[in-house]
């Protein structure tokens, strides 16, 4: 099947850095998206369906638990 004996080489450090990484790049592109393709077919512009507060919010629960545990 899949073979990750490569993964075996890399360090702690490194190992923690990507998986950060893989939490923070979907934060970064949901940061970047415009305030009119978020609020789109929105009946208001409510501040709870703001996706941005959202993601900030669930990726610094994530990063916590990782760092955490």
């Amino acid at each position: 099947m899949l073979n990750f004996d490569w993964a075996t080489t890399i360090s702690d450090g490194w190992a923690k850095f990507i998986v950060l990484m893989a939490f923070v790049a979907p934060m970064i592109f949901a940061l970047s998206m415009k305030k009119s393709y978020i609020f789109a077919g929105a009946v208001d512009k409510a501040w709870w369906r703001n996706l941005k507060i959202w993601v900030v919010l669930i990726v610094a629960v994530q990063v916590g638990i990782y760092l955490f545990f």
